[in-house]
């Protein structure tokens, strides 16, 4: 019975207690979000390929929307590769990626803030899948993406963006005609 009791005070007090609800800070809803960032495309094909990203994305409902993005690659042949060049005369089966353009959808997954040093920091934890093209030096190959990232609010307009994602071309080779490779991309944007 005092247990009983117990229960029974702490529910009031626990009722009796304000709860405190923040807006959410980080609106996409109807809003555009353009960004610019760096990249690299790493697909092991004796080419390094670093790169600018640009991306624009527009939420018509908060949960996701449709983006299209244009990656700019300054590929060069990689050491061992060159030194196979100079040395036999060799280079790679691979094509020298010049640029990707894709478009698709972003679909946010997870709303969350978390406290660092007496801030909040707000984020969107999101996926994005793609179709597009990739341009080479030999020519145009059609290609798909996928990426997992992360939103993060850094001030009223200006957002962070983290996407680690995998893109699939379909090139012409000797051997095979499918490549994948990883193609990390950290921006910086606004909300327009």
């Amino acid at each position: 019975m005092r247990v009983f009791a117990l229960l029974l005070a702490c529910a009031f007090g626990a009722s009796a207690q304000e709860v405190r609800v923040e807006r959410r800070l980080l609106v996409k809803e109807k809003h555009f979000f353009a960004s610019l960032g760096a990249t690299w495309f790493d697909r092991s094909d004796y080419f390094v390929s670093p790169g600018a990203a640009l991306s624009v994305a527009y939420y018509p409902i908060e949960s996701g929307g449709p983006e299209v993005r244009y990656v700019r690659f300054f590929s060069s042949l990689s050491g061992s590769a060159q030194t196979v060049y100079q040395l036999i005369g060799l280079s790679p089966d691979a094509q020298r990626p010049l640029a990707l353009a894709l478009a698709g959808w972003r679909q946010s997954l997870t709303y969350g803030k978390v406290a660092i040093a007496g801030t909040a920091l707000h984020f969107d934890v999101q996926a994005a899948l793609h179709g597009g093209a990739l341009f080479t030096d030999r020519a145009t190959a059609p290609a798909v993406a996928g990426s997992l990232g992360l939103l993060l609010r850094v001030s009223p307009r200006v957002f962070a963006q983290l996407d680690l994602g995998i893109a699939a071309t379909f090139e012409q080779r000797v051997f095979s005609g499918a490549a994948a490779g990883f193609l990390p991309t950290l921006s910086i944007g606004a909300e327009l």
